[in-house]
């Protein structure tokens, strides 16, 4: 930018033009930065059905790299630092700002391109481990196919002197459940497949905002522990009022059966190593190995640094980590 800095996004280059590796954009792009530091594989991408052209990113990369004092390597790993760090923040505000320790979790990544980035934010936030589901680049899609009917409903009710009866709190649901039943009725959900799930708006008299609370026999104890979680404190003692219900009614739709595999091996196959190839990490090229995922069995340990392609994704494993292949073909990267 005007003041000398780096900026990534948060605007795309979007398929047309695209990367200026896609050979046709003119703008440096985190795809052509992990292309230039040789974690994308030209030969592999799209299962060999689509052509990259490393050969454009040189030009580009050192005049920017000259017009701002950077090597062209610098450049690239400087790209991806600051694309990471925005990701980073972006996880902060759905974890530790609403209560969650990072630590405490798995990192879930899919998608074309998260493979590329997952390991390293999972470091930047002190994650352990990185699971990458089969087929990450289509993940998305496959979801679409597979997952439940969900409709919502809620209702504004304004009662600040619950008296600790239970029951008529479950008769003001009994007309949204109506509703829901309805409208799952006209997905072609039955009846038996439907499941209601109940929630309430609550906050403390006074407050100005409320936090959703499942609702069930300790819904009160809940939602101080919620409090609590969320803003570090709670007041037992203080009146609470319940402001909306909220029901969810939720269709199950038929599911696909996962299947565990029977072989299961640490070493990895022959048949599924390609020759390796020089990858930069921590400015340094390293030898990396190339391995199709496809060809991996349950059981394969992948020491990195590694690059693991396949026909939706690529998937970086740095010097730093290694990866496990589980009983349901996952990938479950130690950092």
């Amino acid at each position: 930018d005007q003041g000398g800095s780096l900026r990534v996004g948060p605007e795309s280059a979007g398929a047309d033009p695209g990367p200026i590796c896609y050979g046709r954009g003119k703008r440096i792009t985190v795809t052509d930065a992990n292309l230039f530091l040789g974690r994308l594989l030209p030969e592999n991408f799209l299962g060999r059905k689509m052509r990259l052209y490393p050969e454009r990113l040189k030009a580009a990369f050192e005049g920017m790299a000259k017009d701002i004092g950077f090597s062209s390597i610098e450049l690239a790993e400087g790209i991806l630092d600051v694309a990471n760090a925005s990701m980073e923040r972006a996880i902060r505000v759905i974890s530790v700002e609403k209560g969650h320790d990072p630590r405490e979790f798995t990192l879930f990544a899919f998608g074309g391109a998260g493979g590329l980035h997952a390991v390293f934010l999972a470091g930047l936030l002190n994650i352990p481990q990185v699971l990458i589901p089969q087929n990450p680049g289509i993940l998305s899609a496959t979801g679409m196919l597979l997952a439940d009917v969900i409709r919502d409903f809620s209702r504004t009710v304004m009662i600040d002197n619950y008296d600790g009866n239970i029951k008529d709190l479950k008769k003001l649901f009994l007309p949204l459940e109506k509703q829901g039943l309805a409208a799952l009725a006209l997905e072609g959900i039955a009846e038996e497949k439907s499941i209601p799930e109940r929630y309430l708006d609550m906050r403390y008299k006074g407050q100005s905002y409320e936090i959703l609370v499942p609702f069930y026999e300790k819904f009160v104890e809940e939602f101080h522990n919620l409090h609590e979680k969320l803003y570090g404190y709670c007041n037992k003692d203080k009146m609470i009022e319940i402001v909306n219900i909220r029901l969810r009614a939720r269709g199950s739709a038929e599911k696909p059966q996962f299947y565990k595999s029977g072989k299961m091996s640490a070493k990895i196959s022959s048949k599924a190593r390609l020759p390796d190839k020089k990858a930069v990490f921590d400015g340094k090229k390293t030898s990396t190995k190339i391995i199709q995922r496809d060809r991996l069995l349950s059981g394969n340990i992948i020491k990195g640094p590694a690059l693991l392609t396949e026909y939706s994704s690529t998937i970086i494993i740095p010097p730093n980590a290694s990866g496990q292949v589980d009983d349901y073909g996952n990938i479950l990267i130690t950092v």
